[in-house]
């Protein structure tokens, strides 16, 4: 089989666990051709429970997203899509 590893970008989410408050989310080498990226928060039931559209600043997203504390507590993925890219991290909300 063909192994290949993509190197292009990283997503970093912290703190990791979280306690609802604030997620800062981090991405690097985003396409230049790419002006915003969409964050989207699903519970383990596929249930998208929240939404965000962020703005790209020269390749990169620095982002700080207020959760309000709308989370119970558990495991959550989180989804980037920018442009043709897919970002996938798990989440943990521990109050």
């Amino acid at each position: 089989s063909n192994m290949s590893t993509i190197t292009d970008g990283s997503l970093t989410l912290y703190p990791n666990p979280n306690n609802g408050d604030q997620l800062f989310i981090n991405l690097t080498e985003v396409d230049t051709e790419v002006k915003t990226v969409s964050v989207d928060i699903f519970d383990l039931a596929g249930k998208r429970v929240s939404t965000r559209t962020i703005a790209v600043s020269d390749g990169f997203v620095k982002a700080n997203i207020d959760l309000k504390s709308e989370l119970a507590n558990g495991l959550y993925v989180v989804n980037i899509t920018a442009g043709e890219k897919v970002y996938n991290e798990r989440l943990v909300i521990q109050k």
